[in-house]
C-alpha cells in the first residue's frame, strides 16, 4: 500500500480516474440542470454562476452534458473491455493449450486478420449492417480489443506453462482445465488487468472518436466525441465549446495510461523485488 501511495503515475492516474468515475456516477443522481434540456434564449452563454461551464448552440448546459457524457463513456469502455478480456482470454489460453498445432495456428490467423483492421473501419462495417449506435460502438470496440488480450494471455500462459510448478501438477494428475485455471490464470491475472486499464483509455478514445463521426452514441445522448463535432462550427465564436470536452478526453485517456503504467509497475514480481 505505501509503496503504491509512493509511485507517482499510479497516484496520479488513480486520483483522476477516481474523479472522473465519481462524475459519472453523480451524474445518475444529480447535474446542474437538465442536460437534454435546449433553452434557445440562453444560448452560446460563456461559464457563469448560472451555466458552470456555458451553453451550446440549443442552450443545453454543458457542465451536464460532460457529467452524463463521462457516464457514457465509462459504460461503453467497461462493456468494450469486458468482451474482449473474456473472449481474449479464452482464445488466448486455448492457444497456448494448443500451442504448435492446426488450432493454435487458426486462432493467431483469425485474430490477425481482426487486428488487421483499424477500429474505425470495423466500426463503419458494423454500423452499415446493423446501422449506428451505441451498441454498435461496443461491439467494434470490443471485438477490436480481443486480439490485444488474446496475444497477450497466449505469450504469458505458454512462459507461465514451462515452468516446474506446471509439470509437477501434471505429474500429479492434474487435468488441462484445472491446470488452466488454478495455476496459469492466478499468474497472468496482473498482466491481463494492466492491459485492461490501457485498454480502457483506448476505448474512451475510440468511443470518442466514432461519436465524433456520427457512428457511436446518437443524440440526445450525450457523448464527448459528438460534442466535438458539433462545437466545429462555433469554435471562433465560443472556443469553450471545443475546450472542454477536449479537455476531458484528454484527461481521461491521461488517468487510465497513468494507472495502467502504475499497476505494471506495481504488479510485476520484479520490480517489486527492485523496490523492496
Amino acid at each position: 500500500m505505501m509503496r503504491a501511495l509512493r509511485h507517482p503515475s499510479f497516484l496520479v492516474g488513480a486520483v483522476l480516474s477516481a474523479l472522473i468515475v465519481a462524475l459519472a456516477l453523480v451524474s445518475l443522481v444529480w447535474t446542474p440542470a437538465d442536460p437534454g434540456r435546449m433553452n434557445i434564449l440562453a444560448r452560446l452563454r460563456p461559464p457563469s454562476a448560472e451555466f458552470w461551464l456555458g451553453t451550446d448552440q440549443f442552450g443545453r448546459d454543458i457542465a451536464s452534458m460532460l457529467m452524463v457524457g463521462a457516464r457514457n463513456a465509462l459504460t461503453v469502455g467497461l462493456v468494450a473491455v469486458g468482451i474482449g478480456l473474456v473472449l481474449g482470454l479464452a482464445l488466448g489460453l486455448l492457444a497456448a493449450r494448443a500451442d504448435g498445432t492446426i488450432l493454435d495456428a487458426a486462432i493467431m490467423r483469425l485474430l490477425d486478420f481482426v487486428f488487421a483492421f483499424p477500429i474505425v473501419l470495423s466500426a463503419i462495417l458494423i454500423v452499415t449492417l446493423l446501422g449506428p449506435g451505441l451498441v454498435e460502438a461496443v461491439v467494434a470496440i470490443g471485438l477490436f480489443n480481443v486480439p490485444v488480450f488474446a496475444r497477450l494471455a497466449r505469450g504469458a500462459a505458454l512462459q507461465v506453462m514451462r515452468r516446474d510448478y506446471i509439470r509437477a501438477a501434471r505429474l500429479a494428475g492434474a487435468g488441462p482445465a484445472r491446470i488452466l485455471l488454478r495455476h496459469v490464470v492466478p499468474n497472468i491475472a496482473g498482466l491481463m488487468i494492466v492491459q485492461a486499464s490501457v485498454q480502457f483509455a483506448v476505448a474512451i478514445l475510440a468511443e470518442a472518436s466514432l461519436s465524433y463521426l456520427g457512428l457511436g452514441t446518437q443524440p440526445p445522448a450525450p457523448s464527448w466525441g459528438r460534442m466535438l463535432s458539433d462545437a466545429q462550427t462555433f469554435m471562433a465564436r465560443q472556443p469553450f465549446l471545443a475546450i472542454f470536452p477536449g479537455a476531458a478526453i484528454a484527461l481521461a485517456v491521461l488517468a487510465f495510461n497513468l494507472l495502467g503504467d502504475g499497476l505494471r509497475d506495481l504488479l510485476d514480481p520484479r520490480l517489486r523485488e527492485r523496490g523492496a
